[in-house]
């Protein structure tokens, strides 16, 4: 009986395929962690009535606990102007200007105003909620940034 033998796939063209599955098996990490900290994000905001305590400035049952609505504000208008700058990066320089350089290289102070908006964004809304939830402000800012950073990898560009 004759033994058939399969071709073993040698250096690059094996490199190749390794290197596909492990490309396409990150994709697919990504987007789970991704998924898990939106879907977290949305439960943390259902549990804790954050919809109600944006509009309302407190929680139902303890209405001398109030969001401290000027650092709410701040942070808002921090998050609006990271997103201004994120969004000047990616779709502005990247997709319509179509730049090669890095973006440290093109737009040098845009990384670093961006990072400062976003610091202060975080801390005026942990301010902004602390009088609502005290130390659980912390996690809680956490858990909503790391949602919406992850939300972006649903954004079709």
């Amino acid at each position: 009986a004759g033994t058939t033998y399969e071709r073993v796939p040698q250096g690059s063209e094996h490199a190749r395929r390794v290197s596909k599955l492990e490309q396409r098996w990150e994709f697919v990490q990504r987007k789970f962690w991704a998924v898990v900290w939106v879907a977290v994000a949305l439960g943390v905001a259902k549990f804790i009535d954050f919809w109600q305590v944006v509009t309302e400035g407190s929680v139902t049952g303890r209405s001398g606990h109030r969001l401290h609505r000027g650092y709410f504000k701040l942070g808002l208008f921090c998050f609006a102007l990271w997103t201004v700058v994120a969004a000047y990066l990616v779709i502005w320089v990247k997709y319509i200007l179509k730049v090669a350089e890095e973006w440290e290289d093109y737009a040098p102070k845009a990384i670093p105003f961006a990072t400062c908006c976003g610091l202060i964004g975080i801390i005026s809304f942990i301010v902004a909620f602390w009088p609502v939830w005290g130390f659980l402000s912390l996690p809680i800012v956490f858990v909503f940034f790391m949602g919406m950073l992850h939300f972006a990898h649903f954004v079709p560009l």
